[in-house]
């Protein structure tokens, strides 16, 4: 049983194919609501968590210890006059913003959120390519960031679009290994091992414990995707203003703003499901959707430090650890995984 399940049964007496279709478009709204309330809920978190490192109070006016300052900041977004640059190009331009929230969306709806007490599984969809299919669509924002850049007809945009892919391309390629090598693993215990799903029930031994070097590149390599501090090459501000997003004001950079908090919501997920074994747990047949938050959130709060701890990386360094740091090693790991299979230990 799932939610899927559950809200087509409160809806049955519509018919087979209304109940059915009202349950899919319920599903996908709260599936879009948890996505922006999570967003939401980093920005705040993240301006508190860094007031409180660096000893000031943070947002504390609007509403009870300065929750509603998040909302009052969307509405400020919004009313904001959009400016468009003279010499764009201007369809790029508008659906940049748009490619990347898109993005983020499709690819919360494929993550697998485990189970919670009556509503049973909450995970939207199930793929049995879940894996590929999620890291397509992480490819889809990137591309928002590349129109952006190379659109809005700013010197500093462009700049900061060709250091966004120098960023992707030096570290995709090392994270894509090592998710082979989780699917090495996986591949031993289940016939379908690009199942999301999958991957976390064969986790008996989490494979961060297995593969501590494949843990770390993938972080890193998420810190990198997500662009902040030390790794925010496409933004660079003291250098590139604000990189492809230069531009850009009102909702649409709300947009860009929303993508990178969701990246890193997003990305703690997924370390989660394929490292730290989802909503595996005490009781998980009942609290799995639980387990899997704390997990998250514990990342969450690793990945504020290291950009609230760390000072931006030169260019070269950086395109070079992913090359020659992150690469070798995930070569490495794919050999480990390799032993720890003919050894029987996964």
């Amino acid at each position: 049983m799932n939610i899927l399940n559950r809200i087509q049964g409160i809806l049955s007496p519509l018919g087979h194919d209304l109940s059915f279709a009202g349950a899919y478009l319920i599903e996908t709204l709260i599936a879009l609501i948890f996505a922006v309330t999570v967003v939401a809920g980093m920005v705040y978190f993240f301006r508190k968590y860094m007031a409180r490192v660096q000893n000031r109070i943070g947002p504390n006016r609007v509403g009870k210890f300065g929750v509603l300052q998040v909302m009052a900041d969307g509405l400020k977004l919004m009313q904001k006059e959009s400016i468009f640059p003279d010499g764009r190009d201007d369809l790029p331009y508008k659906i940049a913003p748009i490619i990347v929230f898109l993005g983020l969306i499709l690819a919360f709806i494929i993550v697998p959120y485990s189970n919670l007490y009556w509503f049973g599984s909450l995970t939207v969809t199930h793929s049995n390519v879940g894996i590929i299919l999620i890291f397509a669509i992480l490819a889809i924002m990137p591309i928002g960031e590349i129109f952006a850049g190379i659109s809005s007809n700013n010197k500093y945009a462009m700049l900061g679009a060709l250091r966004a892919v120098a960023k992707d391309i030096s570290f995709e390629v090392p994270m894509m290994l090592s998710i082979l090598a989780i699917i090495m693993i996986a591949s031993v215990n289940t016939s379908q091992p690009l199942n999301l799903q999958n991957i976390v029930s064969v986790q008996n031994i989490p494979f961060g414990i297995l593969e501590p070097i494949g843990l770390f590149i993938f972080f890193i390599s998420m810190i990198a995707r997500a662009s902040y501090s030390p790794f925010d090459m496409g933004e660079s501000d003291s250098e590139l203003v604000t990189g492809d997003t230069t531009e850009y004001g009102g909702l649409r950079f709300g947009l860009f703003y929303m993508g990178l908090f969701g990246t890193i919501f997003l990305g703690s997920m997924l370390v989660s499901v394929l490292y730290l074994g989802g909503g595996s747990g005490p009781y998980e047949s009942s609290i799995g959707f639980i387990w899997f938050l704390i997990k998250t959130i514990v990342l969450v709060v690793i990945s504020l430090t290291v950009w609230l701890s760390m000072p931006r990386v030169r260019i070269d360094k950086f395109v070079n650890f992913g090359w020659k740091i992150l690469l070798p090693l995930s070569f490495i790991n794919l050999v480990i995984t390799g032993i720890i299979i003919l050894g029987g230990i996964a």
